[in-house]
């Protein structure tokens, strides 16, 4: 099974088919939010009274665990990351899209870049040599 973690306490987010973040909206609503480990699928669950997103709004991503802001701020304020291991131990980082309706994610591995999503062309100059 892939793994996904958090980049700061490497405690894992993922169980059974979803990746668990707690996250927390610039309007300030707090809730828990499930999101396919399968790269490019940007299918969500979350409880129905949390499920009022705005197109466009910033959700900030915090780990359930350690409760560090996943925020990947050294290349853009409007992505966070986490770290996907694969069952051979071999490590990528996973880079998304924060703003709601934003689909983009980018694994990075090695300096090799390989992107996801239909909203990818907002970052293309982000990730300088490698992209």
């Amino acid at each position: 099974m892939i793994n996904f973690l958090c980049p700061h306490c490497q405690g894992h987010l993922r169980v059974s088919n979803s990746i668990i973040f707690l996250t927390k909206t610039t309007k300030g609503k707090s809730g828990l939010v499930l999101i396919s480990p399968e790269l490019g699928d940007y299918s969500v669950k979350m409880h129905p009274t949390y499920n009022n997103f705005e197109e466009g709004e910033v959700v900030n991503f915090i780990c359930p665990i350690c409760y560090e802001n996943l925020d990947a701020e050294e290349f853009d304020k409007n992505l966070a990351k986490i770290v996907m291991q694969e069952e051979d131990g071999k490590e990528s980082t996973i880079v998304f899209s924060k703003i709601v309706g934003e689909k983009c994610t980018y694994q990075i591995t090695e300096g090799n870049i390989k992107s996801y999503g239909n909203n990818l062309h907002g970052y293309d100059s982000t990730f300088g040599d490698i992209f």
